[in-house]
């Protein structure tokens, strides 16, 4: 059994720890609300250009960003990760599925050259350090998401995409579902997927001047719209899983807290206990 003075180390140690976590879970949870509640603002209005883009698509339209290339020798994949760690494995979970997918690209067409653009300095750190090709990267719009940090990327990307640099670009992030749970998604970003089961409107819409004119007006704005909203969808899953982590943490201190008090008492215990023999002995051998 670990001396008295060894116990009331650790038992400081931890007492310390558990406040820390403490102070990182309230302050985390303080960030998870504001970020939630500016993603349930925004998600209706998404849903909304989203169901009137898709709906023109079903109608067969033609328009750019819809056809995907007859060969693709480059393709880009857009990672959205964290600047910060203490977030549980919410950053090597998206980065695991970030290597399926180089992986799953790489099988479908050898020839092609697959590389990264990072949103958020722990991709950026990993996949460099395992020797991946990380050709550009922006971590400012991951903290504090807005719209003109976003289309600074989404233009970055569309460049890249006209001039053929990109022939098709994949977004990588995680979704959010709860405080403690977030969906790995890895989907098509430029040229987008179309849209399955999609359910025409009972009396079809008057579009002017066409269809295919606001079609393509609309695309670019729709697909920046989609890059925004993965970057805060990824932005309050990632403050979720911190808030879920510290609670965890501070839940595991308080227990070790206990423990070592409780060792800690026994040892003192002890203690005293041999002191009283110890006392008790040397009493008798002088009356005897």
């Amino acid at each position: 059994m670990a001396n008295l003075k060894e116990v009331r180390t650790r038992i400081a140690s931890v007492s310390s720890t558990k406040k820390i976590t403490s102070a990182m879970k309230m302050v985390s949870a303080a960030k998870f609300k504001k970020a939630q509640n500016n993603l349930l603002k925004f998600r209706p209005f998404n849903d909304k250009i989203t169901d009137l883009v898709h709906g023109l698509m079903a109608a067969k339209v033609q328009a750019a960003y819809l056809c995907p290339r007859k060969q693709e020798r480059n393709v880009l994949l857009l990672l959205i990760t964290s600047n910060n760690s203490l977030c549980g494995a919410f950053n090597s979970n998206i980065i695991k599925e970030a290597k399926r997918e180089y992986e799953r690209v790489r099988i479908e067409n050898p020839e092609a050259n697959v590389c990264f653009y990072c949103i958020g300095s722990k991709g950026e750190d990993v996949l460099r350090r395992e020797g991946f090709s990380v050709i550009a990267r922006n971590h400012d719009c991951i903290d504090k998401p807005s719209v003109g940090a976003t289309k600074h990327v989404f233009n970055d990307l569309v460049k890249g995409y006209r001039d053929g640099k990109f022939d098709r670009i994949v977004l990588v992030y995680n979704k959010f579902k709860n405080a403690a749970t977030q969906e790995l998604i890895a989907e098509p970003l430029i040229p987008m997927a179309k849209p399955e089961g999609q359910k025409r409107a009972s009396i079809p819409p008057i579009v002017e001047p066409d269809k295919a004119a606001l079609l393509d007006s609309l695309l670019p704005y729709y697909l920046q719209n989609l890059l925004h909203r993965a970057i805060m969808e990824s932005h309050t899953a990632e403050h979720g899983a911190r808030m879920t982590a510290m609670h965890q943490a501070t839940e595991n201190a308080t227990a070790l807290h206990d423990e070592l008090l409780l060792e800690y008492n026994k040892a003192r215990q002890a203690a005293i206990t041999d002191e009283i023999l110890e006392i008790v002995s040397g009493a008798n051998a002088l009356n005897g």
